[in-house]
């Protein structure tokens, strides 16, 4: 349990430096921003399969049938997490002067995101449950829950609030002056 814990805590310290790299975007001094996104990526996703590794303790049966899922599962995470990823690097490079327009898409690409990253577990239910036995799949959705509440407490703490904006006006509904 005490590695679990700190494989926990590892992915926390590594998925906080993914804002960092957002707002380091115009900074002419960092020479590849994309190399350095995605080798925190690819530490996140080790750091991820050694948690559900520990978290489901697969027979070898199991695990040589979860695996191919679980790493196809994540490949369509990964991409859905590209989105993500363009809302976090947009708003950092949106931040000090963020339209109204900007925001609107913003918003509409993170909950875009969510629905995203919402309709892959949906999809992979049946698929895991192929592989896995119910307690095992239920468990494995847990970790994936945890392992998500924590990158967003992460993300949450690390990037800013919209600054206000005292000139910004709610849209009116249509037909409503």
């Amino acid at each position: 349990m005490r590695s679990t814990l700190l494989t926990l805590v590892a992915l926390a310290l590594t998925t906080a430096t993914l804002p960092s790299l957002a707002v380091a975007q115009g900074d002419p001094a960092l020479s590849d921003l994309d190399q350095a996104t995605e080798e925190a990526r690819s530490v996140l996703q080790t750091e991820r399969k050694t948690i559900v590794a520990q978290g489901l303790a697969l027979s070898v049966a199991e695990e040589k049938a979860f695996w191919p899922v679980y790493d196809r599962y994540m490949a369509e995470l990964k991409v859905a997490g590209d989105l993500r990823l363009k809302v976090i690097t947009e708003y950092a490079a949106s931040y000090d002067d963020l339209s109204d327009d900007t925001a609107r898409e913003l918003l509409a690409n993170s909950l875009k995101y969510q629905e995203k990253i919402l309709d892959i577990r949906k999809s992979y239910v049946r698929k895991f449950r192929q592989v896995l036995p119910e307690i095992k799949l239920a468990r494995f959705y847990q970790i994936e829950n945890k392992i998500d509440a924590i990158t967003t407490f992460v993300l949450a703490r690390e990037i800013p609030l919209v600054p206000a904006a005292p000139t910004s006006q709610p849209i009116a509904p249509p037909g409503r002056q």
